[in-house]
């Protein structure tokens, strides 16, 4: 069979290059979402059925914008956005609510939605924001400078943030509270193990805001976290067994 010209061939569709998480309980309600929406090409579908279910997604998958109801069993709307202001502060939240108190909707704006819709709402519409959301430029981003280097420069000059990292397919988060690393997470790790694994990274994309809303697990000053990274790699370059394992200090005291 002849090759077709270039010009000829038939066009392969692209690959998805943005993720939008839908968080709905009503079966019928989320399967109409998912059929609607999958003229948005550009974008991968994920489903939670409650907060906690979106969560876990959070956990495992990157995601540009998350689109949740209100009432929920498990863990509601209410909870999730609080949840999602603490951990993913960058990460841009549409709400749709049949909620037509007042009350309740200012409660949402507070815990960080970007938009409130009303149910019910047009496909068309809802394709619109959730694109206008994954176009919303991060409030930092940060090119051809090592996370290393970024973590020092927020050590140096006492500064609080959270930074989102990209690499290849995997996620990951630094909470940097007044200089010093509090919180990391990546996928199912968490604390020094994520930070670790984080800082392995070679040309990850980082995006970052000026807050930190995680409670510390951890509080480990990155001139010490950086000087062992250093010394680990040094080692493997030389083929040396590894030191002891490193140890987070002691956990913080609250009196």
């Amino acid at each position: 069979m002849p090759k077709l010209p270039d010009s000829k061939q038939p066009k392969q569709p692209k690959a998805p290059s943005r993720t939008v998480l839908m968080v709905e309980d009503e079966a019928a309600t989320l399967r109409f979402y998912l059929a609607g929406l999958r003229g948005m090409q550009e974008f991968r579908l994920l489903a939670a059925e409650n907060g906690a279910e979106a969560l876990a997604v959070l956990q495992s998958n990157p995601v540009d914008v998350v689109v949740t109801d209100l009432k929920m069993p498990v863990l509601d709307g209410y909870a999730l956005l609080a949840i999602l202001a603490e951990r993913y502060p960058s990460l841009p939240v549409i709400v749709l609510t049949a909620v037509a108190e007042p009350g309740m909707l200012v409660r949402a704006e507070r815990l960080g939605a970007l938009r409130i819709l009303a149910k019910p709402i047009k496909l068309s519409l809802l394709m619109e924001e959730i694109r206008a959301a994954a176009s919303r430029r991060p409030q930092g981003i940060v090119q051809g400078l090592a996370i290393s280097g970024l973590l020092q420069l927020l050590s140096w000059e006492r500064k609080t943030a959270t930074l989102t990292l990209r690499f290849q397919e995997e996620v990951g988060y630094l909470y940097v509270k007044e200089g010093e690393l509090v919180h990391a997470a990546c996928e199912q790790e968490e604390g020094l193990p994520a930070a670790l694994r984080i800082l392995g990274w070679d040309g990850a994309h980082v995006e970052f805001v000026s807050t930190c809303r995680v409670q510390p697990t951890m509080v480990l000053p990155i001139a010490e976290l950086l000087m062992n990274i250093a010394l680990l790699r040094d080692r493997q370059e030389r083929r040396e067994p590894p030191p002891a394992q490193i140890q987070p200090p002691p956990e913080p005291w609250y009196g």
